[in-house]
């Protein structure tokens, strides 16, 4: 075959696939037009979209309308009993369960010896725990112990059942000794054991079982158990101002400086044996005490005692002071003073002492 021959073949191969492409193009691109013009002539032709219907009327504000999404929300037409209740699914048995295999008469201090979270499967009662909104969530019963979470949260006492404690008292009673029976009354109690010591401890569930408030030690013990004199009981109660009580005769000593316990049950005790002995020591300057010194009102160091008595002198003509002591209008007198300066002023003791003031001058009133 010629050059010339063999060049027009491939010139008419080529022309052949500009033709087809050609072709492709102008087709596909004449269909695309037909089919745009086809569907902007039969737009009018399409259904219009349905309006959107509101249940309830729509508010209007100046002239607009306001817009609610909730207006197109329609309610629930179904009466209560026919709602879809809400259930938990239920194991009334699992098989795999630690207490369907346990014996009815099992000693439950083997099974539960100490404080633990608690654990579904070994413990053989129908347990609930939880909160249900109403009667339609689970039948408004709480859900069972099966995966119950609210279970484990709280704290258990299944380790402190009576047999839990018999058998743990069992166990220490080796290493205590039997009650005095001596001691069969609480005066008893306090008089062979007159210091008392009170503690606290706090068991709480938390992250650390450690608490401050546990090193707070208190003491108290009663003054009349320490066998001091006059003097040395009023300067013992001076000294520990606010922690002495009158009316039960008990002095408190609260510690709670250092960082342990037993820290401060040895300060407190060394407090108590400060106080004793600073108490029986005499100082010169105590014999320049005065009347206003004292804690309590003495009718044998006070003024009081020396006015009446001369006045007594002059009216009952008598010398002898023993024996001016001794009247029973002086001794009325001395009393119902004494209780206005120790007991305070009250209406029974002023009209006491108005009516002893009254016979010990003879003062008759109608």
């Amino acid at each position: 075959m010629s050059l010339v021959s063999k060049f027009s073949r491939a010139q008419s191969s080529i022309f052949t696939i500009n033709t087809c492409v050609v072709n492709t193009f102008f087709s596909s691109h004449l269909n695309t037009k037909f089919y745009s013009t086809e569907s902007a002539e039969n737009a009018d032709e399409r259904p219009a979209k349905k309006e959107r219907v509101f249940f309830r009327e729509q508010d209007e504000v100046d002239g607009f309308k306001v817009f609610d999404v909730y207006m197109n929300k329609k309610k629930d037409e179904r009466s209560f009993d026919q709602r879809v209740k809400r259930t938990y699914p239920r194991v009334q048995r699992d098989r795999f369960a630690r207490y369907n295999r346990m014996p009815i008469d099992q000693d439950w201090t083997n099974v539960w010896p100490t404080a633990s979270p608690f654990k579904q499967t070994a413990v053989p009662l129908p347990v609930r725990q939880g909160f249900v909104k109403n009667m339609i969530e689970n039948d408004g019963l709480p859900p069972e112990k099966y995966a119950n979470v609210e279970l484990i949260k709280i704290p258990n006492f299944l380790h402190l059942t009576p047999p839990h404690i018999k058998k743990q008292c069992g166990a220490i009673k080796k290493f205590c000794t039997p009650w005095p029976k001596e001691l069969k009354t609480d005066e008893d109690c306090e008089k062979n054991f007159p210091i008392e010591i009170t503690t606290s401890t706090y068991i709480y569930d938390g992250p650390s079982v450690r608490d401050d408030r546990a090193r707070v030690v208190k003491l108290q013990i009663k003054l009349s158990s320490l066998n001091l004199d006059k003097r040395s009981n009023d300067k013992l109660i001076k000294l520990a101002e606010d922690r002495y009580d009158p009316a039960t005769d008990t002095l408190t000593l609260i510690t709670d400086r250092c960082p342990y316990r037993r820290q401060n049950e040895d300060y407190a005790n060394y407090l108590l044996t400060t106080l004793y002995y600073e108490s029986k020591q005499c100082e010169d300057w105590e014999s320049e005490i005065t009347e206003d010194d004292m804690r309590t009102f003495e009718w044998e160091k006070s003024k009081s005692k020396e006015n009446i008595l001369n006045t007594i002198r002059n009216i009952e003509k008598i010398e002898d002071e023993t024996q001016a002591v001794n009247l029973k209008q002086v001794k009325t007198y001395q009393n119902n003073l004494s209780k206005i300066f120790n007991e305070g002023e009250t209406d029974t003791n002023i009209l006491q002492y108005k009516q002893s003031v009254l016979n010990l001058l003879k003062i008759k009133t109608a």
